[in-house]
């Protein structure tokens, strides 16, 4: 039985975390195991590094944004739509880092597993809080493979009202917006960041007590571990 605690600590709520996106809002996960190496945001082969990709700053300090150069217009644009982010990452998932790059055809985020770090492709034409929503449904993923086991997944499949054979990964190259990992990824954007689209295939748009509900399993997730 899963123990449930207040989300409020954590997921700094204030009463009322790949798959990312692509442009086409295509996501899918890749899983080599029993848990996916990199969880990515479309069909599109993915490599571990991105060829001529200019060096980015990494935000990954656990206060202020360290910088050691001058931002890009990606990364200037990126840190204020990190800014609206509700979840204490930096405490949460020590080791973590995001990253902010320029546009990458295809991709607007990334989450390495094995790397702990999620790579943001900004879109200049993209708004701030479609940016940050981007950046919490990468969050979610580290949230998924860095705390959840099969019982927390059963728990948010049943406070989504998802089927219980419902698959959390998705196969290589297939869209994980029809995935227990994409659908929880896209409720805890809606928990973690301003309120923006749902794009989940699966189910409806979270109401206010399932975010609640699935605040509290991602809360006692974190503090139980």
């Amino acid at each position: 039985m899963i123990r449930i605690a207040s989300p409020m600590r954590i997921l700094g709520l204030s009463g009322a975390l790949v798959v990312g996106m692509s442009a086409s809002g295509v996501a899918s996960t890749f899983q080599p195991a029993d848990v996916p190496s990199s969880v990515r945001l479309s069909p599109v082969r993915v490599s571990q590094t991105t060829p001529g990709a200019t060096s980015p700053v990494s935000i990954e300090a656990p206060g202020d944004t360290q910088v050691t150069k001058k931002l890009t217009r990606e990364e200037q644009i990126g840190v204020k739509a990190l800014v609206l982010i509700k979840f204490n990452w930096r405490e949460s998932l020590p080791g973590w880092r995001v990253r902010f790059l320029p546009p990458r055809k295809g991709y607007l985020a990334i989450t390495f597993r094995e790397q702990r770090r999620i790579d943001v492709y900004v879109r200049t034409d993209r708004s701030t809080v479609a940016i940050a929503h981007d950046i919490a449904h990468e969050l979610g993923h580290a949230v998924d493979v860095t705390y959840f086991d099969d019982e927390r997944r059963s728990a948010v499949r049943m406070v989504r009202d998802l089927r219980p054979e419902t698959s959390w990964w998705a196969c290589n190259a297939c869209t994980d917006l029809q995935t227990g990992a994409g659908d929880f990824a896209e409720t805890f954007a809606m928990i973690a960041a301003p309120r923006y689209k749902f794009y989940s295939e699966l189910g409806q748009e979270p109401t206010a007590q399932m975010l609640t509900e699935v605040s509290a399993i991602v809360t006692d997730a974190i503090t139980s571990a």
